[in-house]
């Protein structure tokens, strides 16, 4: 029997445990169904419905994640995902909101394929920066922001049923109304992304979001 260096096993150990907290940390990625096969459709494979849809999408990046072709299998769902995400866009919430929405939102779901900011909401410089903030777990910086990220993450796993006070705090962040209803909206957008990439287990791919 081949034997290696102590230093190699050691290494190859640590490797082991971070892979398997990975995998901890994004359970649905083991216990996804698998019911039915997995099709990331194209201009050709897609239903005549979704293909004009398609075809919008792709002028935002110049080829589809991976999540969009499979939400081309029903016209509806890619259809849903393109409005909701629009009229997020034009919420009265700023462009760095509207991605902390949808990158806190879908960190709280788990989602393992929505961890980058969209490109179809709001842009901003420092969207990527919050983001991969908002994945480790840190506190954002700004007051404002952190107060919006721990409200939609108290909304998502709370199913919208959160406590008086945490709605106080955020109205006391200088938010509005206006603006909770819009995280509502926010939050309705990633719940469609992030079921459909819990169960259909979504490969992820360098546009993920």
């Amino acid at each position: 029997m081949r034997s290696y260096p102590m230093h190699r096993r050691i290494a190859a150990e640590i490797l082991i445990n971070i892979l398997r907290i990975e995998l901890q940390a994004f359970p649905q990625i083991n216990q996804a169904p698998h019911m039915l096969p997995l099709h990331l459709h194209d201009m050709e494979t897609a239903p005549d419905s979704s293909r004009a849809i398609m075809a919008e999408m792709l002028g935002h990046r110049g080829e589809l994640p991976n999540l969009l072709r499979i939400l081309a299998e029903s016209p509806v769902a890619i259809d849903a995902y393109r409005h909701l995400a629009a009229l997020l866009s034009t919420s009265s919430l700023t462009p760095i909101e509207q991605q902390i929405v949808y990158v806190a939102a879908a960190h709280a779901n788990q989602c393992h394929y929505c961890t980058v900011p969209n490109p179809i909401i709001g842009d901003h410089p420092h969207a990527g920066e919050m983001a991969a903030a908002i994945r480790r777990g840190e506190r954002l910086d700004d007051p404002r922001l952190q107060a919006l990220r721990r409200f939609v993450a108290a909304m998502t796993e709370q199913r919208g049923w959160v406590a008086e006070g945490q709605v106080e705090s955020f109205l006391s962040a200088g938010f509005t109304r206006e603006n909770l209803l819009e995280v509502v909206t926010g939050i309705a957008l990633v719940t469609l992304s992030s079921y459909a990439n819990h169960v259909f287990a979504t490969p992820v791919d360098h546009l993920a979001a």
